[in-house]
């Protein structure tokens, strides 16, 4: 099994999708990730457990803080896709969000639409800080697997910095 994962930014907020390979390619910018994979599986693992920092930040933001956007996974009869959650709120178990993005490989869901998930069950985290990536495990493992002039190009895209 793989995971697809795409890159595609909305304003201040990165956008990723992961799903089960299908016959044909989605639209977008995808990688392959297989489910496997130790770096992205280290990656959702580590922001499951710091989670606590994001949800500390999120409760009481600072002034230079924004974009906070988490990214759950969205299983949809035998595919699954990795999909970030804008204007973000956590009653103290689960977040509520927005999708961010278009669906590629499921269609239960769409742009705009509000739904829950639980802390224990998301992908990933992510805000800024003084334009400067908080979080963001899964968007740091697929950046370091570009090549170098890939890599530069996809930062130069970028409304903040990854360091």
């Amino acid at each position: 099994m793989v995971r697809r994962i795409g890159l595609l930014l909305v304003a201040v907020t990165a956008v990723a999708g992961c799903g089960k390979t299908g016959s044909s390619e989605p639209p977008g910018n995808f990688t392959v990730v297989a489910d496997d994979d130790p770096r992205m599986n280290a990656a959702i693992e580590k922001a499951r457990a710091e989670v606590g920092k994001f949800t500390a930040a999120l409760r009481s933001p600072k002034a230079r803080q924004s974009g906070f956007s988490v990214k759950v996974p969205i299983a949809d009869g035998g595919q699954t896709e990795h999909m970030w959650l804008s204007d973000v709120r956590f009653d103290g178990q689960k977040f509520r969000g927005k999708i961010n993005n278009d669906p590629q490989m499921v269609s239960k869901v769409k742009l705009g639409d509000e739904i829950t998930a639980e802390a224990a069950k998301i992908s990933d985290w992510m805000y800024l800080e003084n334009r400067k990536l908080v979080g963001g495990y899964t968007i740091r493992v697929l950046r370091e697997a570009l090549p170098a002039d890939k890599r530069a190009e996809f930062d130069k895209g970028l409304p903040f910095v990854i360091d």
